[in-house]
């Protein structure tokens, strides 16, 4: 698997400044790609990010919550690490192979 390390930039937001002034804190997680933590009463209680990572963060969680997903991951792993791989010019030979009849 990919491993590596992941840093972003984290403000923390008062959730009356994020009332006041939305608008801007939304640019700058959209725009700027910054995470944003808002605090009530000083302590957090949301993180707004932007919608392509909370939608990969979905799938993620959906991909480590299916036990059949990660054995085939597991699988794929393993040949790779025995150089068992097929190149993609392969696998559409295999296809044209298989439609053609």
């Amino acid at each position: 698997m990919y491993a590596g390390v992941y840093t972003v930039e984290m403000d923390a937001v008062p959730v009356r400044e994020l009332r006041n002034d939305l608008s801007h804190v939304i640019d700058r997680v959209a725009d700027l790609r910054q995470h944003v933590v808002v605090t009530r009463r000083g302590r957090p209680a949301a993180v707004l990010i932007p919608v392509d990572e909370y939608d990969a963060l979905e799938e993620t969680a959906e991909i480590l919550s299916d036990s059949a997903t990660l054995r085939a991951i597991d699988r794929g792993l393993r040949d790779i690490e025995r150089g068992e791989t097929v190149s993609l010019e392969q696998v559409r030979e295999e296809l044209r192979h298989r439609r053609n009849g």
